[in-house]
């Protein structure tokens, strides 16, 4: 076989094993099986991260991967459930014409009359830059919290963390079904320790068939990134008999 056509076959053999992968998860059984579902499907981003971007952190190549092999065009916007809690953390009047912005536009979503709402209403991260404040010791509101850590392809590695290292999925939303293929929001009442107050919240939900589509989406891409790049996918791992990488090598 030749040089090229090894490295073709090689290609192909790595996505199709990715692509087997994604099949066997989507019929996972379990009582828990929505939990590890997600869990599992973002333990393959970690991994096609890690082939074509491996000498980046973790978050960079996870984020970065999501967004230049996923086609995730929602993954720019800026969660505006997140922004508005955010401006309600810090009170400083520097934010104040961001928050009058971001209130009126939260107002206005459709999940506050109890309908599904998907994450495409969400504002565009252009658009949310125009309104950030410009001085310096105003572009991060709370220490580690700026205007990309709103975005959904970083939530969506805040995610990818709380189930990993937690084993749960963050916040309180509820799955309606087992179809639903898009981020969407719902709205959610909980009554407090005083029976008069009700405590009302909005909820982001990301399915697992969302997260089967980003890596089925990734896997193709990525294979016709590999090919057209004449790159082989396992120079970014190693293999060999021993645990520790470096006795391998």
């Amino acid at each position: 076989m030749t040089k090229p056509d090894q490295l073709k076959s090689d290609i192909t053999r790595f996505c199709d094993y990715f692509d087997s992968q994604v099949k066997d998860i989507e019929t996972l059984q379990s009582s828990h099986d929505e939990l590890y579902r997600k869990l599992l499907f973002v333990a393959v981003l970690d991994t096609l991260s890690g082939t074509v971007m491996p000498r980046r952190k973790n978050k960079e190549r996870f984020v970065g991967f999501v967004q230049r092999f996923c086609r995730w065009s929602d993954g720019s916007r800026v969660s505006l459930p997140h922004l508005v809690q955010l401006l309600r953390k810090n009170p400083d009047p520097a934010l104040d014409s961001l928050r009058k912005w971001a209130l009126q536009k939260y107002s206005q979503l459709p999940v506050h009359s109890g309908a599904l709402m998907h994450i495409s209403e969400d504002p565009l991260l252009e658009a949310v830059k125009r309104e950030w404040p410009s001085s310096s010791d105003q572009k991060i509101p709370i220490e580690g919290i700026d205007v990309m850590a709103l975005t959904h392809s970083h939530l969506l590695y805040t995610y990818r963390n709380a189930l990993v290292h937690e084993l749960r999925m963050p916040g309180y939303g509820m799955t309606f079904g087992d179809k639903e293929e898009e981020p969407y929001y719902h709205g959610s009442s909980t009554v407090g320790e005083d029976p008069e107050l009700i405590l009302k919240t909005v909820e982001l939900v990301y399915p697992w068939r969302f997260l089967s589509r980003l890596c089925t989406t990734g896997v193709a891409e990525m294979r016709g990134y590999l090919l057209a790049n004449e790159l082989n996918p396992y120079d970014s791992f190693t293999f060999g008999t021993y645990w520790l990488k470096e006795l391998n090598r």
